[in-house]
């Protein structure tokens, strides 16, 4: 593997590393150090944002180094064309990231708290004018970060958010429908209401959002960093997802060419797996969370390809399971043939549960998550980073010892 191919990998790695970072600390800059808002209820709330990628996300990189490096100098040296097609296959893959970088940062009316200065939030008296001061059920709309904080403080208590998101775009072919009449707790107007009277008051909220964000000195640093660090984090889903499938298009060449790398990379494949399937998960839990301020009555690809997403990535994770799960000692074989069985049943059994599985979503690792479980989370990336990057190795006592 040449120096050549590292030193290029390792740019653009630290460049992606840099910008997930630096996202989270200007949220923490502009909103933690003020002490006039809760950070961490905005940080939790989009946790597929401003948790995930400074934690997940570099273990990713960290577990990907040394398959991306392999597959770079493959193309460089193994490939006919190789050198050509890469460039072109980059270039496509910068492009696309720009692209989606501004439509998802630009486009669209529905505009995220983090967008609007802190100050701005904090005088911000709800629908009438200081109802909060009154009296809850006075409020036709909650303020924004008193809606924000009710969410955060109840995802903390209970798993199963899901029975509060009320349906804003009933089937017109459907009468009135008994659950259309429950009363429910609305959370923009914090008090028990009606399916239409908790939509109304949720278009409220996003109106209220987008008057705010239309006058330009309300618009706050972490708005403007993500929104230009965005397509950063397009270009790492992206070139995750491209990865697995060429050096799976490319097993053969790389079982040649690489064959003393081959434990690295079925490590560090399978570890990136993991890590990676835990932003599908936060980015439905923050999903559900929005259908509580903002409601569903809006129109969103987003949400609605939510879904594919997951099944996406779900489909990429058994790709890497199938094509780099494999025993070097033959003795193992049927360990790794359970292993994929337990994939598949695993996957099947995920998709099954999916409202179960997103309900726990935002419990623990969204809107409700706390500093236990996020502290478990990092757990998980420090073991899951001492298994990738110093890869011990089982001694004759039982113990561990590190690689050299």
């Amino acid at each position: 593997m040449s120096v050549g191919a590292r030193g290029f990998v390792a740019v653009i790695f630290t460049i992606l590393a840099v910008s997930f970072v630096a996202t989270t600390a200007v949220l923490y800059f502009e909103y933690g150090l003020d002490g006039g808002t809760d950070w961490t209820a905005i940080a939790t709330y989009y946790s597929h944002l401003f948790i995930f990628f400074p934690t997940f996300g570099i273990l990713a990189l960290i577990a990907f180094f040394v398959p991306a490096c392999i597959l770079v100098d493959m193309y460089w040296d193994h490939v006919p064309n190789g050198k050509a097609r890469f460039m072109i296959g980059f270039m496509v893959a910068v492009l696309l990231a720009l692209i989606g970088g501004n439509v998802l940062g630009t486009g669209g009316v529905l505009k995220s708290i983090f967008e609007i200065k802190p100050e701005v939030l904090i005088k911000d008296a709800g629908e009438p004018a200081d109802c909060a001061a009154t009296g809850k059920s006075a409020c036709q709309r909650a303020p924004v970060l008193n809606a924000l904080r009710e969410v955060r403080n109840q995802s903390t208590r209970r798993a199963g958010m899901s029975k509060f998101v009320r349906d804003c775009s009933p089937d017109p072919l459907i009468g009135n429908h008994p659950q259309r009449q429950t009363l429910k707790y609305c959370f923009v107007t914090q008090s028990l209401a009606e399916a239409e009277t908790c939509c109304k008051a949720q278009e409220r909220f996003g109106t209220a959002l987008y008057q705010m964000y239309q006058k330009e000195e309300n618009l706050s640093l972490t708005g403007t960093v993500h929104r230009y660090l965005l397509p950063l984090k397009v270009f790492f889903l992206l070139m995750v997802f491209a990865l697995a499938m060429l050096l799976a298009l490319r097993h053969q060449n790389m079982e040649k060419h690489y064959k003393p790398f081959l434990p690295k990379i079925q490590r560090g494949l399978l570890v990136g797996a993991a890590a990676m399937l835990v932003w599908p998960l936060m980015n439905l839990a923050f999903l559900q969370s929005s259908g509580l301020l903002y409601g569903t009555g809006y129109e969103s690809i987003y949400r609605d390809i939510s879904p594919l997403i997951l099944g996406a990535f779900v489909a990429w994770a058994l790709l890497l399971v199938f094509f780099f799960f494999k025993s070097v000692d033959r003795a193992d074989k049927d360990m790794e043939n359970m292993g994929r069985i337990t994939s598949l049943g695993g996957s099947a059994l995920a998709l099954m549960n999916y409202q179960t599985i997103v309900d726990y979503s935002v419990r623990f690792a969204g809107a409700g998550a706390t500093v236990v479980s996020l502290g478990g989370l990092f757990l998980v990336v420090l073991v899951a980073f001492f298994f990738v990057v110093l890869q011990p190795k089982r001694t004759a006592s039982g113990g561990l010892s590190l690689n050299k």
